[in-house]
């Protein structure tokens, strides 16, 4: 009874252990869903800045292509006076579509440079998911071990029950032939009438005594008969022992 008694208290602490592991599988899962929507996230602000990127490059080849139009057709003109008040204005515009180009630069700049910032998040993000499905896989393999430890235990305190019940049932059977078998002998006590083991230890001095006077008896008188047995000699010679210190 106390090995069962060990192997409930065993199963007890494996199901509180599995009750934690599984608290601590549904955090981690809950932390990967967030990383991942994270992740999603920074991928779709990620993708927005490139397409926004690629036409301010468009727009940028576009002012150039205009600005060489412009410083083509400026060169073209330069000798006539009348070219020439075309060329002040073309190089009005020259100045304008420079600056144009230099603020698109410096967008494009900072655009590469948020796409970076970008791109070190969503980097930093995925060791964050790779960690945490790393650590998920850890949860779900203790998970699996406390599962399996516990199913151990609960099969050894059931062999241990099944091995309990049938050493109980032999030790029942085997009282039940000694009774049988001594107070059948003795003819002294029905065997309807419930008998105590200190009734059967009894039962079983007397006839041992029985068979010792006997024994005795038939040496007296000449008769060769085999020892008997070292027990049954050592238990005939205690009871008058015994008989004595009662009186």
């Amino acid at each position: 009874m106390a090995q069962l008694e060990e192997y409930e208290q065993v199963i007890q602490d494996f199901q509180a252990e599995l009750e934690s592991t599984r608290t601590r599988y549904s955090l981690a899962t809950g932390a990967i869903l967030s990383l991942q929507r994270q992740v999603d996230f920074q991928e779709s602000q990620l993708q927005k800045v490139s397409m926004e990127n690629e036409l301010l490059q468009t727009e940028l080849r576009e002012r150039k292509q205009q600005l060489q139009a412009m410083t083509d057709k400026f060169s073209n003109i330069r000798e006539d006076k009348k070219q020439q008040e075309m060329a002040g204005l073309t190089e009005k515009d020259n100045l304008i579509l420079r600056q144009q180009v230099w603020e698109l630069e410096q967008e494009l700049a900072k655009r590469e440079h948020t796409i970076s910032e970008f791109d070190a998040k969503v980097s930093q993000l995925q060791v964050q998911l790779s960690q945490s499905q790393k650590l998920l896989q850890r949860q779900q393999q203790l998970q699996e071990e406390a599962h399996s430890k516990t199913e151990t235990v609960q099969q050894a305190e059931q062999q241990a029950r099944v091995a309990l019940e049938s050493a109980q049932s032999r030790l029942e059977r085997l009282r039940n032939k000694i009774i049988q078998a001594t107070f059948s002998t003795l003819g002294t006590k029905s065997l309807a009438t419930e008998i105590s083991d200190n009734d059967i230890l009894d039962a079983l001095q007397r006839i041992i005594s029985e068979r010792t006077d006997y024994y005795n008896q038939l040496k007296q008188k000449g008769v060769k008969v085999p020892p008997l047995q070292q027990s049954e000699i050592s238990s005939s010679a205690s009871k008058p022992k015994k008989a004595t210190a009662s009186k």
